[in-house]
This record gives structure tokens, sequence and C-alpha cells, in this order.
């Protein structure tokens, strides 16, 4: 086998590789808009995770403190109990 021949072959061989890639193109984009969409969605559902959970705690403080007090004994301001 000459060398003219091993070089046709190379180029053969290569212009198929391209042809294939050409043709996979259109499906390799639209998976990697999927990849990036889906990416998209995962951090969009991150910071409204990390918001409601911001939230939830601002919210809940204030109801926390006020169900305590309501739970607590009233004491006189002594701090001791009054013997009867």
């Amino acid at each position: 086998m000459d060398q003219a021949t091993l070089v046709g072959y190379g180029l053969g061989y290569f212009a198929t590789m391209i042809a294939v890639f050409i043709m996979f193109l259109p499906a390799f984009i639209i998976l990697s808009l999927l990849l990036l969409l889906a990416g998209a969605v995962q951090l969009a559902l991150l910071l409204l995770n990390a918001v409601a959970s911001g939230l939830h705690r601002t919210l809940i403080r204030p109801l926390a403190t006020l169900t305590d007090r309501l739970r607590r004994p009233r004491r006189r301001r002594g701090g001791t109990p009054v013997p009867h």
C-alpha cells in the first residue's frame, strides 16, 4: 500500500468523523440546552427555597415569642410564690 492511499484513507476517515459530528450537532445542541434549562430550574428552586425558609423564620419568631409568653405562668414581680 503506497503513501497516497494511506493519506486518502486517513482523509476519508477524518471526513466521515466530521460528517457524523455535523449530523449529531442538532441533538448535542438540544441536549445542552435541556441541561442548561434543568440547571436554571434547580437554581430557581434553590433560591425560592432559601427565600421561603428565611420568610418562615422571620414570621415564626414573633409567633414563638407570643406563644411562649402565653404558656408561661404569671408570677408576681418578686419572683417568689406568696404563701396562703
